[in-house]
């Protein structure tokens, strides 16, 4: 299910690993590793629950990233499911570890089902809410959010910051509001900041980041123990940092709404013209990876200097609505190789 709730202001709150539902034709063929999903962005949507006070878009899919990555490219090739990095329907969690027991791994029609029912419906209602708010907003801000253990065996050994921020390379943002953010948690008592170290952004930074049209996409990687009491299960929120967490990131998108309403847009196209750029599929029209390098060239001497640092029930959402997904036939997913 892709849950959608509205608002009217320029930012939109993606949550593309909250999720964790799975379906039983998945869950039974998880072995004990898989069913703990320890590499979920647990109680996330928790911590982003000021946005109705914001009037930002909120659009998260409830099912799990260890069924399908919607932050990953739907090109990519069953082989990769091997590969944490590049994984569409993962077969290992993120330091390598079997989800599956032998032998139960999804093949090549089982990771095309998977599309069709929980990837398109996904990226078609984001690209509908860009749509939308493009029709009245010189710019929208897009925030990748997403949350990680802090450390983690061959990927985080040194400790995730509390924060990173995320750019794609400088090209899925202007360098003006990546610089913003990296400076409001800068500027806080006990926060660490990283950058694109851990931040690099994934499908949804080179899909939809457009910074020459309007659209901008930063990836917010928040690690766990900024809001959990323990990194492991049942991952339980600690109330006070939590409370703490949300209130210096509602400031911060704040700052955001407020640098969207205040820049100008150097481009000059209408907005009703930039919203007709976003293909069907989700995927940049042809050249505008060419454009955003060319963007983030131009603008990387901008950049901040970031000194890198040495239950499955979700609860329910006020207001939200299923995205109008009337396109793709939804049915039962079927195990069939």
């Amino acid at each position: 299910m892709i849950l959608v709730e509205e608002g009217q202001s320029p930012l939109i709150l993606c949550l593309p690993h909250s999720g964790t539902e799975i379906p039983n034709a998945v869950l039974n063929r998880l072995n004990a590793t898989g069913r703990l999903q320890t590499d979920l962005a647990w109680r996330l949507e928790r911590v982003f629950g000021f946005h109705g006070d914001l009037d930002a878009t909120l659009v998260r899919s409830s099912i799990s990233r260890y069924v399908i990555d919607v932050d990953k490219s739907p090109s990519t090739p069953v082989s990769a499911a091997w590969d944490p990095a590049a994984a569409l329907c993962p077969a290992t969690t993120i330091d390598g570890k079997k989800i599956y027991q032998d032998g139960e791994e999804p093949g090549p029609t089982e990771v095309e089902q998977r599309s069709l029912l929980f990837f398109m419906p996904f990226h078609r209602a984001l690209r509908k809410q860009i749509d939308r708010l493009q029709r009245s907003h010189r710019n929208v801000v897009i925030i990748d959010c997403q949350s990680m253990r802090s450390h983690i065996k061959g990927v985080t050994d040194t400790g995730l910051p509390l924060v990173s921020i995320g750019s794609a390379g400088g090209t899925s943002c202007d360098p003006d509001l990546r610089n913003l953010l990296v400076g409001t948690f800068r500027g806080r008592e006990d926060y660490s900041v990283g950058g694109d170290e851990y931040a690099k952004g994934g499908f949804i930074s080179e899909s939809y980041g457009q910074p020459d049209r309007g659209i901008h996409v930063v990836t917010l990687l928040l690690a766990q123990r900024s809001y959990l009491r323990h990194e492991s299960p049942p991952f339980e929120p600690d109330k006070s940092r939590l409370a703490r967490l949300s209130a210096d990131l509602a400031e911060a998108m704040a700052g955001v709404v407020d640098w969207a309403g205040r820049s100008e847009d150097a481009t000059g196209v209408a907005a009703s013209s930039r919203s007709e750029t976003m293909p069907e599929s989700g995927m940049p029209e042809k050249g505008a990876v060419q454009r955003k390098a060319r963007v983030g060239a131009a603008t990387a001497d901008r950049a901040a200097e970031i000194v890198p640092v040495d239950p499955m029930i979700l609860p329910k959402v006020s207001g939200a609505r299923m995205a109008d997904v009337d396109e793709i036939p939804v049915t039962p997913l079927l195990v069939a190789e």
